[in-house]
């Protein structure tokens, strides 16, 4: 994308997402893949180079180091156990890949609403080609989606504000998981937790409890889980707790605001 495409995309108005999905991955995906995170971490990590510490909890890697993101999904992950994980907005399949190594006995999938997303991922990872489908969340749910336990975003929500579709994903998510939700997104460019707290109090989820907590990485990212069952871990009620030591900043926060407002949610009959 050229200087003034970014310079534009900066001072658009509020309500657009960050990108053109359609162009995405020429665009934006690619040059910030090998320019910044393959240049800054190991985004596929060799044979063997992983592993997981029970006993802490933690993924040790013996060559570079993994992004402080992929490392955090990953030790939820092996926590947690789960049967079945599902990337929403997969990319270049990096993050399914190292998991797929790692956790032999779970089973990976992953979607993405950009067939050249796809497409990236599936050459980048020949072998989870079987196992990548299309998907757009922020269209009405569908019975056709993958299932999974353990269904996770990671900088994918974030980049969404068009009308009420941040909503409309984050319930899709949900509906989607059987037992967790990991969203490994950028805290200040949605009020994720009023949102959810008011996507549940409406009855958007199918779910018939939920529990939200701030799980953190070994390395420092943090994340929202959900879960159905109740977890040893911080439990969190709201968005200045899950932002507590950030730098605030006043533009994502005030589009944050605006996002939340447009929402309109169920109410109980009687």
């Amino acid at each position: 994308m050229s200087l003034r495409g970014r310079l534009f995309y900066k001072s658009r108005k509020f309500y657009d997402d960050d990108f053109d999905w359609n162009t995405y991955t020429a665009d934006s995906y690619e040059r910030r893949l090998v320019g910044v995170v393959e240049r800054d971490s190991q985004a596929v990590a060799k044979s063997g180079e992983l592993s997981f510490d029970e006993a802490t909890g933690h993924i040790v890697a013996s060559g570079r180091p993994i992004h402080p993101n992929q490392q955090a999904i990953l030790e939820a992950i092996g926590r947690l156990q789960p049967g079945s994980v599902h990337e929403v907005g997969c990319g270049a399949g990096d993050h399914l890949a190292n998991g797929k190594a790692l956790f032999p006995t779970i089973a990976f999938s992953g979607a993405d609403r950009g067939q050249t997303q796809l497409d990236l991922a599936a050459g980048r990872h020949p072998e989870l080609a079987a196992d990548l489908s299309l998907q757009d969340l922020t269209m009405p749910f569908s019975n056709h989606w993958p299932r999974a336990d353990f269904v996770y975003s990671q900088t994918v929500l974030m980049h969404i504000h068009t009308a009420v579709s941040h909503f409309v994903a984050l319930a899709n998510m949900v509906n989607s998981a059987n037992q967790f939700v990991l969203l490994m997104e950028n805290q200040q460019c949605h009020n994720f937790v009023a949102d959810i707290s008011n996507l549940w109090k409406g009855g958007h989820f199918n779910w018939q409890t939920m529990h939200m907590y701030r799980f953190d990485g070994s390395t420092g990212a943090r994340t929202i889980l959900l879960s159905k069952e109740e977890q040893d871990l911080p439990v969190l009620t709201s968005d200045e707790q899950l932002r507590e030591g950030l730098k605030p900043s006043k533009r994502r926060l005030k589009r944050a605001d605006e996002d939340s407002a447009r929402g309109s949610f169920g109410v109980p009959l009687g």
